[in-house]
């Protein structure tokens, strides 16, 4: 299985596309490669169909997924004649992986049993509501990748609510595009497969705001205890599938004190977490991480990657996950921040 689904599947409903409802598009993604093709053909013939600009063009129209049918029009213009470069590159960040306090590590049991001896309340300890409220921002899903192995992702802001009875409503922003590293940003500048949205709320946030999405069909239910959770978790499995599962309970759960302090301990009790001190994450915020390997099956890439959790150094709480893949090159391939989750007694 390859490693994107092996997320896919742990990620459950944290996948940030997991409901993304998608208007049907007014041309199939071969339509769109004719149109594009005969609106740059010259008077000798049709355009050279070379196998890069086809898989851009796929690329683009699977990214329309995400960003809706409304963006068709807007590749075909931004589908640069052939040989011709655009005036302006995309603009758009080249990630670097977050920096760890210590770098050759150590085992992370004694330092997560410490930390889980003396959480204090966070916010969802302390606020009510009828609703759960996860706030995050995420990039990596669903990615862009030219036939080179270039790559690039939009950032997506989503804010979710879930009542008790299963109704969720979301809302989502685009923010921007980032790349995993210098190469695959110009490689992209030369070859805009769509306009990069804008990042004022204004531009982003759409005009209905939070919208209902279809009811989850089985309410989820918190794990009740430890040895429950134990079994939640998977302990059986590797640590890096560990850190991904702690990633989609945070994801889907509001997580009181004691079953963060549960978790932490069960982690605490796996060999494979390396203690890695303090860091500072993508918002900011000061944090303590631990790292986890995971292998992927032979032959498939990244040939081997790292999973980075960030907890809050008081409340136990996650603050942010990031997935890099450490050979043959070292590159991030995705990242979360959890921003907020709480109780809330409102929508929007």
């Amino acid at each position: 299985m390859h490693t994107k689904q092996q997320i896919r599947e742990l990620l459950g409903p944290a996948d940030p596309a997991r409901d993304a409802v998608v208007p049907p598009s007014p041309l199939t993604a071969h339509d769109l490669i004719l149109r594009a093709e005969a609106a740059t053909a010259t008077p000798a013939g049709p355009a050279r169909r070379g196998a890069p600009r086809r898989t851009m063009l796929v690329g683009a129209a699977a990214a329309l997924a995400v960003l809706g049918s409304a963006g068709v029009a807007q590749v075909l213009r931004d589908v640069a004649p052939t040989g011709a470069v655009p005036a302006q590159p995309a603009a758009g960040t080249v990630l670097v992986p977050v920096a760890y306090e210590i770098v050759e590590g150590e085992p992370a049991g004694r330092h997560l049993r410490a930390l889980a001896a003396r959480l204090v309340d966070g916010p969802q300890d302390a606020t009510g509501g009828r609703y759960s409220h996860h706030h995050t921002k995420s990039w990596g899903e669903p990615t862009m990748t030219s036939p080179e192995g270039h790559t690039m992702s939009y950032v997506q802001e989503r804010r979710h609510w879930a009542a008790d009875d299963g109704r969720q409503w979301q809302d989502d922003r685009i923010l921007g595009v980032e790349y995993p590293d210098a190469a695959s940003r110009e490689y992209w500048s030369t070859r805009p497969p769509l306009e990069t949205p804008a990042a004022s709320p204004s531009a982003t946030r759409p005009p209905e705001g939070a919208r209902e999405i279809p009811s989850d069909p089985q309410v989820r239910r918190l794990p009740a205890d430890r040895a429950e959770l134990a079994r939640w978790l998977g302990t059986g499995k590797p640590a890096g599938e560990l850190a991904m599962r702690t990633y989609q309970l945070y994801s889907s759960y509001l997580v009181p004190r004691r079953t963060r302090a549960d978790l932490l301990t069960i982690l605490a009790e796996k060999p494979g977490f390396v203690w890695r001190g303090r860091v500072v994450d993508r918002a900011g915020r000061q944090g303590v991480a631990v790292t986890a390997d995971l292998v992927p099956p032979t032959g498939q890439h990244p040939e081997r990657a790292q999973m980075l959790l960030v907890f809050h150094p008081s409340t136990g709480e996650l603050l942010a996950y990031e997935y890099l893949a450490t050979a043959p090159k070292r590159r991030v391939l995705h990242y979360a921040l959890m921003l907020d989750a709480r109780r809330t007694g409102t929508v929007g």
